[in-house]
């Protein structure tokens, strides 16, 4: 049995239709999904590894000259410049 072109679809039946609506439903999805996110509270704080620190301690007083801010970027440095290898101080 052929339909007749000339009488409408239905509206459920409409593509545009669905693009029209889908695509501001998703995004008032993802933003519902990302308020339960941040409504649910911080994620609890990791504590550094105290052994890390007292490593990066102990290289600012053997470095001295530079100030604490710097102190990994400077050790990064340093660590790509000679391969990770110590070099005793003159």
């Amino acid at each position: 049995m052929k339909t007749d072109p000339n009488i409408p679809r239905p509206w459920w039946q409409e593509p545009y239709l669905w693009l029209v609506l889908g695509l501001p439903l998703s995004a008032v999805l993802a933003c519902v999904v990302t308020a339960i996110y941040i409504f649910q509270g911080p994620e609890a704080v990791l504590v550094q590894d105290l052994r890390v620190q007292d490593k990066a301690q102990a290289l600012a007083r053997e470095i001295g000259q530079a100030s604490a801010p710097s102190q990994p970027a400077l050790m990064g440095r340093n660590h790509s410049a000679t391969g990770g290898a110590q070099h005793a101080r003159p």
